[in-house]
């Protein structure tokens, strides 16, 4: 059993802050997770964005509503919804929200980037409380004062004539594979992010999810994006629904199910990264753009079991404790 407990948060929990004049909630902090990752949810005003900077973590956005441009290094991508970005560690980034607006999920690793928004941000006591007007001078003498203590470089203008490390998947795209009835479409490996970690985004069919298992080394996180996703932990179950955030430590036991009758869509991570691995060596490869799976054969279980403690994993038959 992991000395650190499981976390379930709703969408309206966490730690909330204004951020250059729009709430932003993190849903998992450094202090959750042993700070091998921290995920936060916030927007950002049509042609708004950070400044120009880098620093020593990769950090995902996925585009959960609206769309913005991203110039990483010498490269620029306009991402729309449901495209994601992986920007690996030194690669100095900004980006520029469409005419729309955009809503970004935001995975950094390992943490620390959670305690700098949480110092120069403005707190807030939670979900709809009122945001402080922005001033523009007052934020960027603050995070000036303050980004070296987090080795963050606001002043980054030769980085931008660099080759950046970057990955861009666009909405649907991206390495999909069929494992145990789910699908999982990876938006970033261990090979995009230094090995902090890797995400991929899951449709869990109805009556979908993985057996009862025990992960040895990472932290697996989830967030559900749509649906409906009934977790089991340490025998207690938790139905989760969009804008919830689990994060499970190392030895505690757990699964996932979608008991409704409709699919269920939702990100999950490992921190950090090579657990994904196990689904490109067990997983069934699908096309690029594919939104479905079959249920898995007797052989693709049998497969799955056997390979399963190669990557640390206990799988536990269902009831176990």
């Amino acid at each position: 059993m992991s000395a650190r407990q499981p976390l379930v948060r709703t969408e309206r929990d966490g730690a909330w802050v204004g951020w250059m004049g729009a709430p932003l909630r993190y849903a998992a902090l450094g202090t959750d997770t042993a700070d091998r990752y921290a995920l936060s949810v916030g927007g950002v005003s049509a042609g708004g964005g950070p400044t120009p900077h880098r620093h020593g973590f990769a950090e995902t956005f996925v585009l959960l509503r609206g769309s913005a441009t991203f110039t990483a290094g010498n490269r620029t991508a306009e991402v729309p919804t449901g495209g994601a970005v992986t920007i690996g560690a030194g690669t100095a980034h900004y980006l520029r929200a469409g005419p729309d607006g955009a809503e970004f999920l935001v995975l950094v690793g390992p943490a620390g980037f959670d305690r700098f928004q949480l110092e120069t941000g403005d707190p807030l006591p939670g979900p709809g409380a009122p945001v402080p007007p922005f001033d523009p001078v007052r934020f960027a003498a603050r995070v000036a004062a303050v980004a070296p203590n987090y080795a963050i470089d606001m002043n980054p203008p030769e980085a931008f004539a660099q080759e950046p490390n970057v990955r861009v998947v666009p909405p649907g795209r991206g390495r999909t594979v069929a494992s145990a009835g789910d699908l999982y479409r990876f938006l970033a490996t261990g090979d995009d992010t230094g090995g902090a970690y890797a995400i991929w985004e899951a449709v869990v069919p109805p009556g979908g999810g993985p057996p009862p298992h025990v992960h040895s080394c990472e932290d697996e996180g989830f967030y559900v994006l749509e649906g409906e996703v009934t977790f089991t932990v340490n025998g207690r179950r938790v139905v989760a629904t969009a804008g919830t955030c689990a994060n499970m430590p190392p030895g505690v036991p757990h699964h996932f199910r979608n008991e409704s009758d409709r699919p269920a869509r939702m990100l999950i991570l490992v921190a950090p990264a090579g657990f994904e691995q196990m689904f490109f060596e067990v997983g069934r490869e699908l096309p690029e753009g594919a939104t479905t799976t079959e249920p898995p054969t007797p052989t693709e279980i049998e497969h799955l079991l056997r390979v399963a403690p190669k990557y640390g994993i206990e799988i536990r038959a269902p009831g176990t404790p």
